[in-house]
């Protein structure tokens, strides 16, 4: 699940949701619907965001975003809070319309434009209100179909420069790639974030973590705070160990661990604490950040089987 989204630093790329409180919906018409894009164009431009792909859906919205400068919290408050204003006045009502703080994931520059924005354009195939993405008339993939359907406030380029190309070879090399989404949903990009925020490589992960350093401690935030201070190795394999009944200490180089202990070990401190591969595997005994990634694939196929196992520990490694 997405998490709440305060890092912010000039050039973050972000993916971010916006959803109603309780699952409502934040748009009744197309009249809401056409008011709510007027807003985030004005939005757009207000705060000088990079918008790369958007979906307006009946109870949410999705953006992939860049800010230039640090104000993605600034940008989401003038969004909601003057779209919010409109939608109480014309429909006579009061209260949030929102569910609390937006929501997200901070994303590396590189290497993900492509399944975070295909992601967000297969919104509404997957909620079976359209058949082709391109179909949706309140998102911004038919403007990634036909350049006459474009807005002038997303930023279509840097997305299609993934394709090679001209723009009108990499728009049907991108229609492609969405096409064979809907044939085959791809697995979401955000499955494996790093404590829920962070999409990227164990680089980019150590890069936040050290911007974190020394940041006053957002008590209404806790995965930040997780993310900074999290429980050294020693103590995730011992929790772990406890939990299945296990000794730690004969998880050595060269063993053979055929039950789930140590490989949920190797999750927890690879998906949800964000050590690196490298790290893991010298902790844990495994011979080689090759098969920590092993480990991981067998937690993640058994997912269903184990995540509450997962989840168990991860709270009482986080509960202090």
């Amino acid at each position: 699940m997405a998490r709440p989204l305060r890092i912010q630093f000039p050039g973050a790329l972000y993916h971010v949701i916006s959803r109603g409180n309780d699952r409502r919906p934040i748009v009744r018409d197309d009249a809401d619907r056409r008011r709510r894009l007027d807003w985030l164009h004005r939005t757009v431009e207000t705060y000088g965001w990079h918008l790369y792909a958007f979906v307006l859906m009946g109870n949410h919205e999705h953006l992939f975003l860049q800010t230039p400068e640090p104000n993605l919290a600034a940008g989401m408050q003038f969004l909601n809070g003057s779209y919010t204003s409109y939608f109480n006045r014309r429909h006579g009502r009061a209260g949030h319309l929102f569910e609390g703080r937006y929501r997200g994931h901070l994303i590396e520059e590189e290497g993900h434009y492509r399944e975070v924005s295909r992601y967000i354009h297969l919104n509404p195939v997957r909620a079976r209100l359209v058949r082709r993405p391109e179909d949706w008339t309140w998102g911004s993939c038919p403007g990634y179909r036909w350049a006459g359907r474009g807005l002038q406030w997303v930023s279509y380029g840097r997305l299609l420069r993934e394709f090679g190309g001209g723009q009108s070879e990499a728009r049907r090399a991108y229609l492609r790639f969405l096409r064979a989404g809907v044939a085959d949903p791809p697995r979401s990009p955000f499955a494996d974030a790093v404590g829920g925020l962070l999409v990227g490589s164990e680089v980019f992960v150590e890069r936040i973590q050290r911007l974190l350093e020394g940041r006053p401690v957002d008590k209404s935030l806790p995965q930040l705070e997780k993310l900074r201070r999290r429980p050294a190795l020693k103590e995730i394999a011992a929790a772990v160990a406890a939990h299945f009944g296990h000794d730690a200490a004969q998880w050595q180089p060269g063993t053979r661990s055929d039950d789930a202990s140590r490989a949920v070990a190797a999750f927890l401190a690879r998906r949800r604490f964000g050590y690196s591969a490298s790290e893991v595997a010298e902790a844990l005994g495994y011979r080689s950040h090759g098969s920590v990634r092993n480990a991981l694939a067998r937690i993640e196929a058994g997912e269903g089987r184990l995540c509450s196992t997962v989840d168990a520990i991860y709270r009482k490694l986080t509960s202090d």
